[in-house]
């Protein structure tokens, strides 16, 4: 593990670099193609699934850009706390074993996380016993 993928467990820190980055970022560094191209509803609807830090680092470069409202406010509704530290950079399989330990609460919150950001099946199932 490197150590930037080390320093995204520490909270704060994926969605810190996101928001920075994108303020940098050029078109080509956005994870949606064309991007420019797009009308703002075609981006927003792409939204869905990102994580923190993707959601910060495309809301930067929006910012910094087109600043168009309907990308900047879903992305602000989208954007959030996440289960836990780091849980945007585990893998489902990561998640599912955590959610071993976790109480019933904790599975109800990364069942509604994962319905706004990932939609991973595996994690919605294990959430859901």
């Amino acid at each position: 593990m490197s150590l930037a993928d080390k320093a995204r467990k520490v909270p704060g820190v994926a969605a810190a670099e996101g928001a920075v980055t994108g303020a940098f970022a050029t078109e080509d560094d956005l994870p949606i193609t064309d991007y420019d191209k797009q009308t703002a509803d075609a981006i927003a609807s792409k939204l869905n699934g990102m994580s923190q830090r993707e959601l910060r680092f495309i809301g930067a470069y929006e910012a910094k850009h087109a600043n168009r409202a309907t990308i900047i406010d879903r992305i602000a509704k989208l954007t959030g706390d996440e289960p836990w530290s780091g849980y945007d950079e585990q893998t489902a399989d990561e998640v599912t074993s955590a959610l071993r330990a976790a109480d019933a609460a904790k599975a109800r919150e990364v069942i509604a996380y994962e319905r706004d950001h990932k939609a991973r099946a595996t994690v919605i199932d294990a959430a859901s016993r």
